[in-house]
């Protein structure tokens, strides 16, 4: 008989089902933007056409029957940031993204390329900027469990409702997340 492990709470056991869940999705999209292509070719053709050719000059007949030897293209590709081009539509209609997180504004983006991170410019900027950004304008939906709690709290709590405490503690869990009955 296995030993249990006591160590596994739900906070983990949440995390686990999570990752799980994420890596599948990673996987299904995976599968989904490769399912109309051909599967990889194997390159032992390709080895055999051109170990006869160094060899010797070989008949006719055999290199008509030895298929064509075609290069990919594997540098200078096309690269696309169009957001059309990052969210995929499936056969059934359904929207799926391939970005988690929304592209940054021009004026972030023109950021990394003022500058060096040494002078407290570029990328240093860059990540400054998005740092200071609130999730909600960064993630289109809540990607991790935990998020839920605070997402969209700009909603409920308005600036004006907060005001500075007498004595350096604010009741903001208290006011948004218990009930109003007084029962904790």
């Amino acid at each position: 008989m296995a030993a249990r492990n006591a160590s596994i709470t739900v906070e983990s056991q949440n995390f686990l089902t999570e990752a799980i869940n994420k890596e599948r999705d990673t996987r299904l999209n995976w599968h989904q933007k490769r399912r109309g292509q051909d599967a990889v070719k194997p390159r032992q053709m390709e080895v055999f056409r051109r170990n006869i050719e160094e060899r010797s000059k070989p008949s006719e007949a055999l290199m008509e029957r030895l298929p064509a030897i075609t290069k990919e293209q594997r540098f200078n590709k096309k690269k696309t940031t169009d957001w059309d081009a990052l969210v995929t539509k499936s056969a059934s209609g359904n929207v799926n993204t391939v970005l988690n997180m929304r592209p940054a504004t021009p004026d972030t983006n023109s950021k990394l390329y003022d500058g060096f991170t040494k002078e407290g410019k570029g990328r240093y900027q860059y990540l400054q900027s998005r740092y200071f950004q609130i999730p909600e304008e960064k993630f289109p939906y809540p990607l991790l469990n935990s998020w839920e709690y605070g997402w969209r709290l700009n909603d409920v709590v308005k600036k004006e409702e907060i005001k500075k405490p007498t004595y350096g503690r604010t009741r903001i869990v208290a006011d948004t997340f218990y009930t109003r009955t007084g029962a904790i």
